[in-house]
């Protein structure tokens, strides 16, 4: 009575039978993934190709390959012996079957995390977990790309495709430390507080997630505050009984005011 129990809790949809797991792992070409084997749960990204690969099950006229996400459960791909595979609507022009060993290549999508197996009529393997990330693309730094010294700057570090699971800057190269002027916030955001000569450089938001790692860099420049005046002097010849010294002037925080200074 109780094993009869057992087998019926077992064949009930959504639930594991104990048996021989599957494997799977990502196809090369695919820069942003493990392409190492896997076989209880495999981390692949977007626009990848996996491949689920099958044990030998007991003999039986027909198989397929399930999907469940939460609570949703569904067929991918099923096959008769004595028919062509038939494979449901979502996973169209996108998966491919193969009819010899029963594996099954699959495209990646987003909305594609979730279990696997592969069932007979027999006897099903147990549940398989991909997990499907975006890879990320190239970070931008928005902020002033020029600062006078002594006074606060931030960069912010924006991911616009992927979700970033770790940031970490750098500058010229070599990872910035914090420090009670260099500070971070939530990682994403670089703050310099009373901002010298020596903060110029090159600042680079490096992101990571779980198939991918991306980075862009921003140069930064410290101006000094100094209000430096800068003559410059034209002579000019003026045919007659009058001639002059024209005296021009610039500041390099603002426009020279009062004009031109006339000299006898």
């Amino acid at each position: 009575m109780l094993l009869a129990v057992l087998l019926l809790l077992l064949a009930r949809p959504g639930s594991s039978v104990a048996g021989r797991g599957l494997t799977a792992r990502t196809l090369p070409p695919c820069y942003s993934a493990d392409l190492s084997p896997a076989s209880e749960r495999l981390v692949s990204a977007v626009g990848c190709t996996v491949l689920l690969t099958a044990p030998a099950l007991a003999a039986s006229k027909a198989v397929s390959w399930e999907h469940a996400a939460g609570p949703r459960e569904g067929v991918i791909v099923s096959y008769a012996f004595d028919r062509p595979a038939n494979t449901s609507r979502p996973y169209e022009n996108r998966t491919r079957f193969n009819e010899t060993d029963f594996s099954l290549q699959m495209v990646l999508q987003q909305g594609d995390d979730g279990l696997y197996r592969f069932r007979s009529e027999e006897e099903a393997t147990g549940w398989f977990q991909l997990r499907v990330v975006e890879p990320l693309s190239e970070p931008e730094i928005v902020g002033n790309s020029s600062v006078k010294a002594g006074r606060n700057t931030k960069l912010v570090c924006n991911v616009l495709e992927g979700k970033a699971d770790l940031y970490w800057w750098k500058k010229n190269g070599e990872v910035l430390l914090g420090s009670d002027r260099i500070q971070f916030v939530d990682n994403t955001t670089l703050c310099i507080v009373k901002a010298s000569m020596n903060d110029s450089g090159y600042y680079a938001c490096v992101v990571r997630n779980a198939v991918s790692q991306n980075e862009t860099s921003f140069l930064l420049h410290v101006q000094n505050a100094a209000n430096v005046v800068l003559p410059m002097s034209l002579a000019c010849v003026v045919i007659g009984s009058l001639a002059g010294i024209f005296v021009w002037c610039r500041r390099r925080d603002r426009p020279c005011r009062g004009g031109c200074r006339w000299g006898a």
